[in-house]
């Protein structure tokens, strides 16, 4: 779909006279980290993905600004949707809460995993901190392997755990879809960010909100989660046991059980 100065690559499966959930995905991954959950959610719901500006296929012009948040504003648009529950993993999650801010008469709830909030002071654990300036030293030189082998060292195995071979597989899909993520990422146009930022506004998120946080993710993403749970009302939180920051990849059996779950509840 076309939206001003650029391509957005999306796709959507299930019927689209059910209820309707919108999949935002994290920054280490493109919108193909959904594909598996969307298939196995759309016997109950009608599933709509998209590649964000900067990400996988989609493309954007190198001048100006833009935003994400109309652009999603668009994307519903595309499909003829005036609302949707919004599922979104650290990026995606952040894209979520502001949309739910922003535009609250178009989020019946939000359904978040390793959540990041826009201006939140995230903590870094001292067994983070290599990792963490190693990543910085990376991007300030531009060395796109360096980057990403620190982000997956850092998010998909996670500060504590040592580098397993049951998660090779969630391992190379990270590799993969980064490698096409910084292709397009080295020079691009300024986003234009959320004020006041979420961080001071999370108990104006008003609608259902279902929290998922790996207790094997960094000290950042867990205390965001808990943030999310102890100021926004309608909040609940799930720990995952021996579980990272890509919880989609990493355990799509509990992400999926979950969230059929919570879904059926706007079903009612």
């Amino acid at each position: 779909m076309t939206v001003p100065g650029g391509l957005l690559f999306t796709s959507s499966g299930g019927d689209p006279t059910r209820p309707a959930a919108l999949f935002v995905h994290s920054g280490i991954a493109h919108s193909q980290m959904w594909f598996s959950l969307m298939r196995a959610v759309g016997d109950e719901f009608f599933t709509v993905s998209y590649d964000c500006r900067c990400f996988g296929r989609s493309t954007t012009s190198m001048g100006g600004t833009y935003s994400d948040l109309a652009d999603l504003a668009a994307f519903l648009d595309a499909y003829g949707l005036d609302s949707a529950v919004v599922v979104g993993e650290s990026r995606g999650a952040r894209l979520a809460v502001d949309f739910a801010l922003t535009q609250p008469q178009r989020v019946r709830g939000l359904f978040l995993l390793a959540p990041d909030i826009g201006g939140f002071d995230a903590p870094v654990a001292d067994d983070e901190r290599e990792l963490v300036a190693a990543i910085g030293a990376a991007e300030d030189a531009w060395e796109v392997e360096e980057i990403i082998a620190n982000e997956v060292r850092l998010l998909v195995d996670g500060p504590t755990r040592d580098q397993a071979e049951g998660r090779q597989a969630v391992r190379t899909s990270v590799i993969e879809m980064s490698r096409v993520n910084y292709a397009q990422q080295k020079d691009t146009p300024d986003f234009t960010s959320v004020e006041p930022a979420a961080a001071t506004r999370l108990p104006d998120v008003t609608c259902p909100v279902r929290v998922l946080v790996g207790e094997a993710d960094t000290a950042g993403t867990k205390a965001m989660a808990a943030a999310l749970e102890n100021a926004s009302p309608k909040a609940s939180l799930l720990r995952v046991p021996d579980t990272a920051h890509a919880l989609t990849m990493e355990r799509p059996e509990v992400v999926e059980r979950e969230l059929r779950s919570w879904l059926r509840d706007f079903r009612r």
